[in-house]
């Protein structure tokens, strides 16, 4: 309570008086910022002196504050601050526009007045730039088409007692403001291209009807239509839009008179490019448009007009002075070019002949898009793991038959991926490997072993390759199935990048140990699995090669096709077999000339890359220097070049085809002749230009092949087809006469002959000659003495 005056009492007062009612008799409120429906204003600060308005008063609030000087607070302290009211006297003056009676004797024995507030002496002060009533000093007709007056445009400036215009607040530029007005058809003006209710003194021009500022004899009329937003200098415009010439597009009537008075056609439309429609689009058609910027945010107005005007002008450009004059102001006009910079007609036509038709600027993705011509220009940077082989960073997948030496192969990949040494002939790039050996821990260790021995690494050398069992010393294994365990092994794999500086390749060995009880037909639970090797890829930056198996058949990857769709490379892992001569006889493991089975890695999928290099290895026995309680010394095998065979050492007749790979043989040949059709580009076949399609092979085969299953029996006649195809064409495969890409669905005859001639009339091999520049590494090394070149 403040002594007399209860709280409640003081409330009620103000409650039943809005602030900006006691408050307006004292300021003039800004229609631009003020919001009179919400009883929300603003006002020049009666406190302090200012050219633009910074007092608000909001009524919901019942407050004001000024954020110029800091003065705030409410009815009360308003009154007391302004007139230098006592607060007894502010209560009373509030009270009696609220039509609320005080208590008997409440003007005397008042406590004293609240916190000091700035005091304004009771005399008027000289009136601020604000309180100054604002004149027009320069009027814009917008007509129609004709010419009739529609509307104008009209610029206010406010004149001070001392003659000179008043300046915006920072004081660089004269203030002002632009309102429109439209003929009411009596000879006065309505203040406003709005259609509703208007009043006007008598005598005056119309305003917006507001019932606060309502007083007898003031007359009201609701004009029931308003005046359409249109182009200024509409007669111009079609001329010029008529004559073919240019029609510049500039962003105000003043811009648009200079053009006029350069000799262009120049228009602009009211309240700015916010209040640019389709209307004024329209008045364009045909034309050709030049829209001029002012040197400010330029973008969003190009982008605004130029995209209405599609389809309608029939030739749209965009002028920014900021890019084509040197030191152009910023926020700079048209006129600004004329005035400052010299600007002439001759100049314009020159500046315009050079200008571009308008596109818009390319989005901001947020999916890092880049247009083709910014790519072209971009050097190409691609990160290997092996170049042209292998991708850093990337899922590989090495998949190979039972026995056929992926455990061996995976070894001798990382150990020179630790040691920075080629691979097949290719670069590698140096760095930490980690070999997570889920299915035979104590074996990696020992073919681990072998490669030093062979290699001739000391015992003190520590290669940057670390083997982990998770089933040593009592360990739970390790599971791609479990999100718990995959976050731990790529905590520790950091750790390890941390401690070696460097983390490149990651083995996972094998596929089927770390996911045991996954359903690898089913493509989703491949696609999680996927999606956690993945995330080992991305938190860690390394290539993760999984290791896994072939089908029974050996003639793709085991399980769902997710596994091979959603990697980036593929290897394929084989050991080279003869071809039967019969069917009583078996395939048997093609030998290199020191008698050990060979070995075929090819690149079956490279994604960024050229598929189908394939190289060839042997595995070499290495005893260890550690002997077991026998005393015998522990064995292992690390991968070695082949050798070469020996003229004389293979049989005659062992690339003769019969039976079933002949049939097959002279099938596949007969469809590319009837059928062929280029390689499709970025399939590696060697010098093999054609090849056909599956389908069409299968044909030619169907038509060969003696059905056992009666013809009625389709089904079983297919699937009798289907065994026959997957015996004979691997079969042909490995012996180098056939090549296949099944992505692509296509296989091709290599031009390896069925039927070589009797070796007395064979000429000798002619001797290697060095391969010509562009031939792949890999090529390259198979083309020299296998005894020689190390694997």
């Amino acid at each position: 309570m403040m002594d007399r005056f209860p709280e409640a009492l003081l409330d009620d007062i103000k409650a039943a008086v809005p602030i900006t009612n006691v408050i307006g008799d004292h300021v003039v409120w800004d229609n631009g910022k003020s919001n009179p429906g919400r009883g929300d204003m603003w006002a020049c600060c009666p406190f302090h002196a200012e050219n633009s308005p910074s007092f608000h008063a909001e009524n919901q609030k019942g407050a004001y504050h000024c954020f110029g000087c800091g003065a705030s607070g409410d009815h009360f302290q308003f009154l007391i601050a302004v007139t230098g009211a006592t607060f007894p006297e502010a209560v009373a003056v509030v009270a009696a526009m609220a039509g609320i009676a005080l208590p008997k004797g409440s003007g005397g024995d008042m406590p004293a007045r609240p916190p000091e507030q700035p005091r304004v002496a009771r005399t008027p002060p000289q009136p601020s730039a604000a309180e100054i009533k604002p004149e027009i000093v320069k009027t814009y007709d917008y007509t129609d088409r004709d010419g009739a007056l529609l509307y104008q445009v009209c610029r206010l400036q406010r004149k001070l007692p001392d003659g000179t215009w008043a300046k915006n607040k920072d004081g660089k530029g004269t203030w002002k403001t632009f309102l429109q007005r439209r003929p009411d058809g009596a000879g006065k003006s309505i203040w406003s291209l709005a259609a509703g209710e208007f009043m006007r003194r008598p005598g005056g021009d119309w305003r917006i009807y507001d019932v606060k500022k309502f007083s007898e004899g003031m007359e009201t009329r609701f004009f029931e239509s308003g005046a359409d937003n249109t182009i200024y200098r509409h007669p111009a415009v079609e001329i010029a839009i008529a004559a073919g010439e240019p029609v510049l597009i500039v962003e105000g009537e003043k811009d648009a008179d200079t053009a006029v008075d350069l000799g262009f056609c120049g228009t602009t439309n009211s309240s700015g490019s916010k209040h640019w429609t389709d209307a004024h689009a329209a008045c364009f058609r045909d034309a050709d448009v030049v829209i001029c910027l002012d040197n400010d945010e330029a973008g969003a107005r190009a982008d605004t007009l130029a995209k209405s005007l599609k389809g309608i002008a029939r030739r749209v450009r965009v002028l920014d002075f900021a890019q084509v004059i040197p030191g152009f102001t910023h926020k700079g006009d048209f006129t600004d070019w004329v005035e400052k910079f010299g600007g002439r007609a001759e100049q314009l036509v020159q500046i315009l002949d050079q200008l571009p038709d308008f596109r818009p600027k390319p989005p901001v993705s947020t999916f890092g898009a880049q247009t083709s011509g910014t790519i072209a220009k971009k050097p190409v940077v691609y990160d290997w793991l092996i170049k042209h082989l292998i991708e850093q960073n990337g899922i590989l997948i090495i998949a190979g038959e039972s026995m056929a030496g992926k455990s061996f192969l995976v070894m001798d990949m990382g150990m020179k991926i630790a040691r920075g040494l080629d691979y097949a002939g290719h670069k590698t790039r140096q760095g930490a490997v980690i070999h997570m050996a889920v299915e035979d821990g104590k074996g990696t260790e020992l073919r681990h072993k072998g490669y030093r021995k062979a290699n001739g690494i000391s015992p003190d050398t520590d290669v940057p390759y670390v083997i982990m069992d998770p089933f040593a010393n009592g360990g739970m294994g390790f599971s791609l199935m479990d999100d718990a365990q995959v976050d731990k092994f790529i905590a520790e794999c950091l750790e390890w990048k941390e401690y070696y500086g460097s983390l490149e390749f990651i083995i996972i060995d094998t596929l089927a140990m770390a996911t045991e009880g996954m359903d690898e037909n089913s493509s989703g639970e491949a696609s999680k699995v996927l999606g956690r090797v993945n995330r080992i890829r991305e938190r860690t930056g390394a290539t993760v090669a999984v290791v896994h198996h072939m089908n029974a058949g050996g003639t793709k990857v085991r399980g769902s096709t997710a596994i091979v769709a959603n990697v980036p490379n593929v290897i394929e892992l084989r050991q080279l077999m003869t071809i039967p001569q019969n069917r009583r006889e078996d395939p048997k493991p093609v030998l290199d000339g020191s008698g050990r089975p060979i070995r075929r890695a090819r690149l079956a999928k490279n994604k960024n890359g050229v598929a189908n290099k394939g190289w060839s290895f042997v595995l070499e026995e290495v005893s260890l220097d550690e002997r077991d309680e026998d005393g015998e010394p522990f064995q292992t095998m690390v991968c070695a070049r082949p050798s070469r065979h020996s003229q004389n050492d293979a049989p005659e007749d062992v690339t003769r085809l019969q039976g079933g790979n002949k049939l097959v043989f002279d099938a596949l040949t007969a469809a590319q002749a009837d059928h062929g059709q280029d390689l499709p580009q970025g399939v590696e076949a060697g010098s093999v230009s054609k090849c056909v399609a599956q389908s069409a092979f299968v044909a030619q085969v169907r038509k060969r092949i003696s059905f056992k299953a009666p013809e009625e029996e389709q089904e079983a006649r297919q699937k009798e087809l289907a065994d026959f195809l997957s015996r004979t064409t691997m079969a042909l495969i490995n012996a180098g006469y056939m090549g296949r890409d099944n992505d692509k669905r296509i296989v091709w005859w290599t031009g390896k002959s069925d039927r070589p001639a009797p070796r007395q009339q064979r000429e000798p091999p002619p001797p290697i000659e060095p391969p010509a520049s562009g031939i792949p590494p890999d090529v390259k090394r198979e083309l020299q003495d296998m005894d020689e070149a190390p694997f």
